[in-house]
């Protein structure tokens, strides 16, 4: 524990390294369903309540049993990008009450499979997770590119060059800032692009204050607040699957904050990082929030700093719950316009598509049966990333989980690797 002056400066470079990806998700979720500025609000409020909850159950820990929740190590919990895409699929096919009912169960999920995930990882080598890593970024393009002409829609339209400025000054901002920005700027890139972005578009006339203004100034983010959650089966096996990538992600995160940390991670380790993200993704659905994983950002945070001390990530996890009950700040960062947004987001999403290809690169694909699961697999999800609409044939139930990418190429890769490396052996 370090004195109150040093930490709070620290916890602050934490918050600043989590704050864009936090706003981005409801913000890309809002584009998307064409949510009311008001909505927006509450969803940002209610994502940096959570996800203070969450940071601190992380850091400290609950219960002292082999079955403890928690990692207790300096870990920063935020909404997961992982689940946009069937966080999108649901909410545009079932509404806001069945994309929280299935972040329930994927939580739940979460929660009871964690002391046994060691033995599931066999199912999700790297040409499995791969694969769906690369899908996932590829399927959000699209969105980023609607985003970037003005969020009118798929297909061919007009694009007005005020909109394309905006969204390539943003592009190339962000770009710049990973690529030649020097300490901890390249970690909070997304955040400087879209606040020079918005900057931007308040001098050409493009932004208005007036839900800033009706905003209130304290707020109470309440249980159940856009009503009861519903479960409907589709939207909770698309969700699963997405939890199970980020299940994946946050295990590489927790070994990387023990190497930082110079602490061995073992098994009930991870067991107990996963049953915080399982409850803390329940917690979420509840309070009319997302998924929550670990942020990589904030692991180079620690290693730049040399500071390791949970109690300082945890104090940051309050500075998020403070941000959060304030609507204000949260009705500023709703007014980043939407060719703003899709200019971040291009370089965003496309990042997301690189990691899938970077864990690809470990894959020899001179193996047919790996040649085999990752080109189906990709093809299978271009079926509905270029046709959202590919399989109406169907009944509704089988619509929503074939017209989901991810949900499509997740099952083909769990399949086919299963039949081409597993059922052989």
């Amino acid at each position: 524990m370090l004195p109150p002056g040093p930490s709070t400066a620290l916890a602050i470079q934490h918050l600043l390294a989590a704050y864009a990806s936090l706003v981005v998700t409801p913000m890309v979720i809002a584009g998307a369903l064409g949510w009311s500025s008001s909505e927006l609000v509450f969803m940002i409020s209610a994502c940096l309540v959570t996800s203070g909850i969450c940071t601190i159950i992380q850091c400290l820990g609950i219960g002292v049993a082999r079955n403890h929740i928690g990692i207790r190590l300096p870990v920063v919990q935020g909404t997961t990008v992982v689940a946009i895409p069937a966080l999108i699929m649901i909410g545009s096919s079932y509404g806001f009450n069945a994309m929280f009912g299935a972040t329930i169960a994927a939580g739940a999920f979460t929660f009871l499979i964690a002391g046994y995930w060691s033995q599931l990882l066999r199912f999700f080598p790297p040409v499995v997770t791969g694969t769906l890593i690369t899908v996932l970024g590829v399927s959000l393009l699209p969105i980023a590119a609607m985003w970037m002409g003005g969020g009118k829609g798929p297909g061919a339209q007009e694009v007005a060059m005020d909109d394309f400025v905006l969204a390539a000054f943003s592009m190339i901002l962000v770009a710049t800032i990973m690529m030649w920005g020097k300490g901890a700027l390249p970690r909070v890139a997304i955040l400087i692009g879209l606040i020079a972005g918005s900057i931007l578009a308040f001098l050409m006339g493009k932004i208005s204050f007036d839900g800033v203004a009706s905003a209130e100034w304290f707020g109470i983010v309440t249980p159940f607040a856009l009503g009861l959650p519903e479960f409907k089966l589709a939207a909770i096996i698309s969700m699963l699957l997405a939890m199970l990538v980020t299940m994946i992600e946050s295990t590489g995160g927790y070994i990387a904050i023990g190497e930082v940390c110079e602490k061995q991670v073992e098994p009930e380790n991870i067991a107990a990082g996963l049953r915080a993200e399982g409850l803390g993704t329940m917690l979420g659905g509840i309070m009319c929030s997302f998924p929550y994983t670990t942020y990589s950002q904030n692991t180079g945070v620690l290693r730049v700093s040399g500071v390791r001390s949970r109690w300082v990530v945890a104090l940051c996890g309050v500075f998020l719950i403070v941000l959060g009950i304030f609507p204000k700040l949260s009705a500023l960062a709703a007014c980043v316009p939407l060719p703003v947004l899709g200019g971040a987001s291009m370089v965003l999403f496309g990042s997301i598509a690189c990691t899938g290809l970077k864990i690809l690169g470990q894959v020899d694909m001179d193996n047919k049966s790996n040649l085999l699961i990752v080109s189906i697999s990709l093809g299978l999800a271009m079926l509905s990333i270029t046709n959202p609409i590919f399989f109406n044939f169907l009944p509704g139930s089988l619509q929503m989980l074939l017209n989901n990418p991810i949900t499509l190429a997740g099952v083909s890769a769990l399949l086919l690797n299963y039949l081409f490396n597993m059922f052989r052996q």
